[in-house]
């Protein structure tokens, strides 16, 4: 027998495993199941579909464990992922991870916190949960890599499933902001020449560095003709290096400010409709 099993990933489809023999009248769709995906990765995934076609290009590797002794999903939710995952472009792998609690999704980058309100006492452990209790009350936080030392076994999912019921320990899941915004420099004028007599003052008897007056007069007609300066457009505009903008900075005549720019570029507000609107439409 086999079994289609979805893993919490964007993989472009669903891959099969082989069902043990010893594993067959545990086995239920909604489960979770331990395998292994690629040379040293393991994941808890859940049992799509079993059935018995043998995949024809490859050998399927073992289903490693069976975590649940019940459905932790129902068909009516696996054909809801479904559902969505065709809607929205998306994996069922990707389905999965967004709804499955973080408890429920187990891999080799899972990190097992130790629950403090569980206290020191053991006494109801077997022997491996034992261990890696003990481990955990040690360190704090264990990664599934540090757990398969503790027991010297690659087979660790069901005992983290029983400490993990037990409320021994928890799953710790971060959340990751991967929008980065997008920063500009922009050139300012030191406040202190704002007043119209310095100002003309410094540049009536500059002496030196003829390059950067260059640079300093566009960029004063730059605020003049365009408002706020960024140092790509000033460097563009005025055919100046960045050595020229550093020396102005460390003359305390300009200074550089980096701010969080929009990436979107706002049409103008004012809109203005040239065709009527059915009655539908308004």
């Amino acid at each position: 027998m086999f079994a289609e099993i979805i893993i919490p990933l964007a993989l472009p489809k669903n891959y099969t495993w082989s069902v043990p023999g010893h594993l067959l009248d545990q086995l239920h769709v909604g489960c979770r199941v331990e395998v292994n995906l690629g040379k040293n990765k393991k994941y808890a995934g859940i049992v799509k579909r079993i059935h018995s076609e043998k995949p024809e290009f490859f050998e399927a590797k073992d289903i490693l464990n069976v975590l649940d002794a019940e459905p932790v999903v129902f068909e009516e939710q696996l054909k809801l992922w479904h559902w969505i995952a065709s809607y929205y472009m998306c994996s069922e792998g990707e389905v999965m991870a967004a709804a499955l609690p973080a408890h429920f999704k187990l891999s080799s980058e899972t990190i097992l916190v130790f629950n403090d309100e569980y206290g020191d006492d053991f006494s109801a452990l077997d022997h491996d949960e034992y261990l890696v209790a003990e481990a955990l009350l040690l360190k704090k936080e264990l990664k599934l890599t540090e757990v398969q030392q503790v027991l010297d076994s690659s087979h660790v999912y069901p005992v983290i499933n029983r400490l993990i019921q037990k409320k021994v320990c928890f799953v710790w899941e971060a959340l990751k902001q991967t929008y980065t915004p997008k920063k500009e420099t922009f050139v300012l004028l030191n406040p202190e020449f704002n007043n119209e007599d310095k100002l003309s003052d410094l540049l009536n008897n500059w002496t030196r560095a003829p390059k950067q007056m260059e640079l300093l007069l566009s960029y004063l007609h730059l605020t003049r003709t365009e408002g706020e300066v960024t140092k790509t457009s000033l460097l563009k505009k005025s055919n100046a290096s960045e050595a020229q903008v550093k020396g102005l900075v460390e003359k305390g005549i300009l200074r550089l400010e980096k701010r969080v720019i929009d990436r979107l570029q706002y049409l103008p507000k004012d809109v203005k409709i040239d065709f009527e609107l059915t009655a539908l439409q308004q």
